[in-house]
């Protein structure tokens, strides 16, 4: 299913909410949550259980393991893996 968007796979139970940019060849999920605003790029592959937030910047050829959770403001570069669990806060107070 790629809810008019050019050779990208989004899986049914995947909610893309309007106003995500989803990069070409793009590859999503079950149960991945990506928010509006949210920028993945092309080629990247958004493993089960992900969330992507409000203005996340995600580069191309990016693979993210099962069950991420990926907070507002965070950018993550070109070609990088992202493991299985990894949380990115947004948190600068400890």
């Amino acid at each position: 299913m790629s809810k008019g968007r050019k050779n990208v796979f989004i899986h049914p139970t995947a909610v893309v909410e309007e106003g995500a940019i989803i990069g070409e060849g793009t590859r999503i999920w079950h149960f991945v949550h990506v928010r509006a605003g949210a920028k993945i790029g092309r080629n990247c592959n958004i493993g089960k259980d992900v969330y992507i937030d409000v203005n996340v910047e995600i580069g191309d050829n990016v693979k993210i393991q099962n069950c991420v959770s990926v907070y507002r403001g965070v950018k993550i570069d070109d070609d990088a893996f992202i493991g299985p669990h990894v949380v990115f806060t947004n948190d600068l107070y400890q």
